[in-house]
């Protein structure tokens, strides 16, 4: 055997196996000839594929182990569960009835409502009073129970037949021998001794539920009889459904009469996998316990509904403001509008799935609407329709809310890539016409000055104070949201602050001081081409103004796409067969 081939460990593409397969064969006695033949190339080109695939396999598996290199979904989600972060599912969408019973009657929760052939039901109980309309919420989904028995073991699991993330994640019931169980969605380290359960979502979509030990959450004995209900939802899809004025009927209740007044909305699809690829590794272990603005930014973005959100501290709204103090700002783009209970609820779930105290404010971004007008000007070969509609969807594409549309500027340089990348090949060139400016929604950042400390400059006494460098350029003022903190110890002294300028910037403003006279206005200084500015403060100016513009007022903002008209031409130049373009004809 010591003649076998051995492939190279750095043999990787197809070349590679060629050449080392022709190598090795021109040693061995049957391969006679110098002749190439098509049987034998065709051979060695079948053998070297096949050594292709394996590696690629291989490579892709080494890099789906990584969470930086993961490129898989299941492979991402798997890494996002082992990392501790919880899975959303599907949620469903609701809407508002009204029902009338010629009866006194009590609907229990997880009752099972039919409209037009769609199933809803009610999470909590409604007390019809006969003859008397009510109106209340239903939500879109089928009920499904199921009714186990424990076995005593520790850690005993459900995992349900349903995939593809179709359970609702917010309806999840588990009672034992009668007694209902508090649901937790992540660990049970906050039920020592209570009766709890965990639920989870497994990498393909499957709901688990995880019961405890002998001392976090509850064991279901051998003759303990469980009882599990959860709803099938159609998540986001739920809202296209036209359901006003359509008549309500419930499973087992005939004579009651009830009519639709509201068409469903706030129902959501799972989380897309590009959301755990950024925010699994910061949350490392977060489950119910946030602690750490990655781990906080991890629940908020991972909520379902969530398309996008901002998640602020007072140290980015304002440092000085102790009003912040243990205050979270939650801004969010959410896939379809929800209802002032739907965002009640998300604050109080982030309140809960937090290890201390903060208290969660809602902020809604405000959108900025952008009227889009494009020609694109395609080769010859290329059908104008199609490019047309291929254009489109990639600039809608471009504006959907999606992960990291939050305070994300667009520049025509966006548009005309998205335009080309839709139609690869067939564009020759693409002109924005509308809009004329850059798309910015985030503020002029601020900008964290050196200092330098003059014992002897001025008047300044020794105590710590306090400065930064807001940006204004021709459309805004941006907020001074860095600071540095010179501490002087000698008095008499001044502070020299240094700053790389901005080219955008039109003027600066210098803020600073803290106990001498507060915080407020020192300067006002017009824009140079200077790479660097500086401005010695002595103490001789008076801060002015009070506290300054900070993250409080400056506003979070996304690019919506209020109309979009594309145009497509043939283009005078067109493509030569070594692919540079041909010049215009001048005539």
């Amino acid at each position: 055997m010591s003649d076998r081939l051995v492939l190279s460990d750095l043999t990787v593409d197809y070349d590679q196996f060629m050449s080392q397969f022709n190598q090795y064969l021109q040693t061995r006695p049957v391969w006679k000839g110098v002749l190439t033949t098509m049987t034998s190339q065709t051979l060695l080109g079948l053998a070297s594929t096949v050594g292709v695939h394996a590696q690629a396999t291989l490579i892709r598996a080494r890099e789906d182990a990584f969470a930086e290199t993961a490129q898989a979904d299941d492979a991402i989600r798997a890494i996002a569960q082992m990392q501790g972060t919880r899975m959303t599912r599907k949620s469903p969408a609701s809407l508002r009835i009204v029902l009338e019973s010629p009866h006194d009657l009590s609907l229990e929760p997880y009752t099972q409502f039919n409209i037009a052939g769609v199933p809803y039901f009610n999470r909590e109980q409604f007390d019809l009073t006969a003859n008397t309309p009510l109106e209340f919420s239903i939500h879109q989904g089928q009920v499904v129970t199921y009714s186990v028995r424990g076995n005593g073991a520790n850690y005993q699991t459900f995992i349900s037949e349903e995939d593809q993330f179709v359970v609702s994640d917010f309806d999840t019931l588990v009672e034992v021998n009668g007694v209902r169980l508090n649901r937790a969605s992540g660990g049970l380290w906050n039920y020592r001794g209570q009766p709890a359960f965990s639920d989870l979502t497994l990498a393909d979509g499957r709901l688990l539920i995880q019961f405890g030990n002998e001392i976090f959450g509850t064991v279901p004995q051998v003759n303990d009889q469980c009882l599990i209900r959860y709803v099938i939802t159609e998540g986001d899809s739920g809202n296209n459904a036209t359901m006003l004025d359509k008549s309500v009927t419930i499973n087992g209740f005939a004579g009651i009469q009830g009519t639709v007044i509201s068409n469903p909305t706030g129902g959501s699809a799972e989380q897309p996998v590009v959301v755990y690829k950024n925010v699994a590794s910061g949350s490392l272990g977060t489950y119910e316990s946030a602690v750490t603005r990655n781990q906080h930014i991890s629940i908020v973005n991972t909520y379902p509904g969530i398309a996008d959100a901002i998640t602020q501290s007072q140290r980015e709204i304002n440092p000085m403001d102790r009003k912040w103090m243990n205050v979270i700002r939650v801004s969010a783009i959410t896939t379809s509008p929800w209802t002032q209970e739907q965002r009640q609820a998300f604050l109080e779930d982030m309140e809960r799935r937090t290890m201390y105290a903060p208290r969660f404010y809602w902020q809604d971004p405000i959108p900025m609407p952008r009227d889009l007008v494009i020609h694109v000007y395609a080769f010859n070969t290329a059908t104008l329709s199609q490019v047309q509609q291929r254009s489109e969807r990639a600039i809608q594409e471009l504006f959907r809310p999606k992960p990291g549309l939050l305070l994300t500027n667009f520049y025509n340089s966006d548009l005309v890539i998205a335009v080309k990348k839709a139609n690869e090949g067939q564009v020759s060139y693409v002109m924005v016409v509308e809009p004329s400016y850059p798309m910015t929604v985030s503020p002029p950042s601020g900008i964290a000055p050196e200092y330098e400390i003059i014992e002897g400059g001025g008047t300044l006494t020794p105590s710590v104070h306090a400065y930064a460098v807001s940006v204004n350029d021709e459309f805004e003022e941006g907020p001074p949201n860095k600071w540095v903190f010179p501490q002087i110890t000698e008095p008499g002294s001044a502070v020299k602050l240094r700053w790389r300028t901005n080219p955008q910037a039109v003027s600066y403003k210098l803020w600073g001081r803290l106990y001498s006279g507060g915080i407020g206005l020192i300067a006002d200084v017009t824009a140079t081409n200077d790479q660097y500015m500086e401005f010695l403060d002595d103490g001789s100016i008076v801060p002015s103004g009070g506290m300054p513009n900070t993250l409080m007022s400056a506003p979070i903002r996304y690019n919506e796409l209020r109309s979009l008209q594309v145009e497509v031409f043939y283009a005078d130049r067109q493509q030569k067969l070594d692919g540079t373009p041909e010049r215009n004809s001048i005539r």
